[in-house]
């Protein structure tokens, strides 16, 4: 059976395959939510969602990069 996504969950879906398919990828709040034209507090909910699962690590100075910590990725 299909069903249909909360939108979160789509919006949280295409932030990761933003990810994976660049790597190197690094992006602020401000462009996720301009991105996915979402306001700033939904992205960074989508953000730190992604920093609870270990999917990506948040540098000092705010920006969202992949992280590796999980084994799961090569650089």
């Amino acid at each position: 059976m299909i069903t249909v996504a909360e939108p979160i969950d789509a919006d949280t879906l295409r932030v990761r395959h933003e990810f994976l398919a660049q790597p190197a990828l690094c992006l602020s709040a401000d462009v996720v939510a301009t991105m996915l034209g979402v306001p700033l507090r939904h992205a960074a909910v989508i953000l730190e969602s992604l920093v609870f699962e270990r999917f990506l690590a948040r540098t000092a100075n705010g920006q969202y990069i992949r992280s590796f910590a999980g084994g799961t990725g090569r650089r």
